[in-house]
C-alpha cells in the first residue's frame, strides 16, 4: 500500500507546515498519510504537539521510514525542500514518498484552505484559563502583536538563523495599523512577556497577555481582528488561521539572518503587508 510519510521536527509551527504539506500530497495521491516522530525520541527541547488538533494521527513504522528515506532507490522517494522555496514537484508525486523539510509556504496548501482550517482546530477548549482575556479580544478591535524572543536570544544555533524583530519593526507596524484601523486595542503575546516590553515603542496602550499555555497564545491570536507577526512559524500560523475576512496581517520583510543564507521569498503570503526590519 502506497503511503506518504512526513518527517516531523521542530516546534508546533514547524509541525503544522510539515503536516499541511503531507495532507495535501495525501489528498492529491489518495495515499495514506503517516508521520515519522523519531526526531522526538531523544529531543528534549520540543514536543510533538499536533495531537492537540483535530487530526487523526497515524504513525509510520520504522522500516517504512528507512525504506523511503533514502537518496538512491529504484525510484525517487525522498523529497526535501533544500532551497527553502516553493517546490512545485512535490505536489506531483505519483508513488510512496518520504517528505523531509520545513515547507514554509502557503502555496503548498492554498487550494485546500478550508481543509487546513479544519485540521488545525483544537479538539477541545479545555486549555482556556483566561476567559476574560479571550472575551476582551473578541469584543474589541483587537490587534495581536507577537514577539519571539526566548530561543532567538538564548540559543546560539537559532541566533545564527533567526533574528529578533526590533523596536523599529513594531513601531512601523503600529503606525500602519493606527492609520487603517479605528480604535485598535493591542494585545501582546510572547514567550517572554517581561522582555517584550523593551522591544515595543512608547505611546501605545498594550494589554500584555500572560497566557497559561501555547494553545491559549495561538487560539487567542486567531481571534483578533488583525495580526502583527514575528519571524516565527508559530506566529505565522496564528495569523493565517485568523478567519476575519478583513484582517490586516503585518509581517517582517525578511525572515532569516543573512548568515543563514536561506531564501525566504515564499514564506510571507502575498496578501500580507511586509514591514521593513533591521536585522
Amino acid at each position: 500500500m502506497d503511503k506518504i510519510i512526513v518527517n516531523l521536527i521542530g516546534g508546533v509551527g514547524n509541525q503544522m507546515f510539515q503536516y499541511a504539506l503531507g495532507y495535501v500530497v495525501s489528498k492529491i495521491t489518495g495515499f495514506e498519510l503517516c508521520v515519522d516522530l523519531s526526531s522526538y525520541e531523544n529531543y528534549k527541547v520540543r514536543n510533538f504537539e499536533l495531537n492537540k488538533f483535530n487530526i487523526d494521527i497515524k504513525l509510520a513504522e520504522k522500516y517504512e521510514c528507512d525504506l523511503l528515506n533514502r537518496k538512491h532507490f529504484f525510484k525517487k522517494t525522498l523529497y526535501k525542500d533544500k532551497k527553502k522555496i516553493f517546490y512545485r514537484n512535490v505536489l506531483k508525486i505519483k508513488h510512496s514518498a518520504y517528505l523531509k523539510g520545513f515547507w514554509q509556504s502557503e502555496k503548498y496548501f492554498a487550494d485546500f484552505k478550508d481543509d487546513i482550517f479544519s485540521l488545525f482546530e483544537f479538539k477541545d477548549k479545555n486549555f482556556i484559563v483566561n476567559q476574560d482575556l479571550l472575551e476582551d479580544i473578541k469584543n474589541s478591535n483587537a490587534v495581536s502583536i507577537n514577539l519571539r524572543l526566548g530561543d532567538y536570544i538564548n540559543n546560539n544555533e537559532n541566533k545564527r538563523i533567526h533574528f529578533v524583530c526590533k523596536k523599529d519593526y513594531y513601531s512601523n507596524a503600529l503606525k500602519y495599523i493606527s492609520q487603517k484601523v479605528d480604535n485598535p486595542k493591542y494585545f501582546v503575546f510572547s514567550d517572554d512577556i517581561d522582555g517584550s516590553k523593551e522591544f515595543l515603542p512608547q505611546g501605545y496602550d498594550f494589554v500584555y497577555a500572560n497566557t497559561a499555555n501555547w494553545q491559549e497564545d495561538m487560539y487567542f491570536m486567531t481571534q483578533a481582528k488583525h495580526n502583527i507577526v514575528a519571524n516565527s512559524s508559530f506566529s505565522w500560523w496564528a495569523a493565517w488561521l485568523n478567519k476575519n475576512l478583513d484582517k490586516i496581517v503585518l509581517a517582517p520583510d525578511k525572515w532569516y539572518t543573512k548568515a543563514a543564507k536561506i531564501n525566504d521569498k515564499d514564506v510571507v503570503p502575498e496578501s500580507w503587508v511586509k514591514i521593513k526590519v533591521s536585522s
